[in-house]
């Protein structure tokens, strides 16, 4: 018969390592789960989807199904970007949550074509560098371009 040494929280060695190779396994498959990572937002986002208008106060606004919900930015570049005058009565889904004011604070933003997801960015050709928000470049203080980047599964 063999024996096993029991660990001072009574399970044996075999448990022991029994039990970690099911947290390893359940680690792994939890990481590798197809689709989630592309359209899912995280749990504790909401999603809305609509027309992003401009309107000549400061405050964004979305437009879905005829109603008009105020915007808010996570961030002061998000806030910028949702006022970027170039994305102006396009589709746009956002990731964010309501706030008890009455905005909803988005912390994510993408632009919907063709029912596709887009990441925004800000891009400058001739520094060859990414800003987070609309306006001129960090570096070489010419305008950057607005560009939508297909979402992928691990890109999000």
């Amino acid at each position: 018969m063999r024996s096993f040494k029991t660990q001072p929280n009574g399970m044996t060695a075999s448990s022991l390592w029994k039990a970690i190779a099911a947290g390893l396994f359940a680690g792994v498959v939890l990481t590798v789960s197809p689709l989630t990572a592309a359209q899912a937002a995280p749990p504790h986002l909401a999603v809305l989807e609509g027309t992003l208008l401009s309107t000549t106060a400061d405050c964004p606004v979305l437009r879905n199904h005829g109603k008009d919900q105020p915007l808010s930015g996570y961030t002061t570049y998000v806030y910028h970007t949702l006022q970027d005058k170039r994305l102006a009565n396009r589709e746009v889904r956002l990731e964010g949550t309501m706030k008890a004011d009455g905005t909803f604070q988005v912390e994510r933003l993408y632009t919907v074509k063709d029912g596709r997801l887009y990441r925004v960015r800000y891009f400058c050709k001739i520094c060859n560098i990414e800003a987070l928000e609309p306006g001129n470049c960090v570096c070489c203080q010419q305008p950057t371009e607005l560009q939508e980047i297909p979402v992928t599964g691990d890109a999000k």
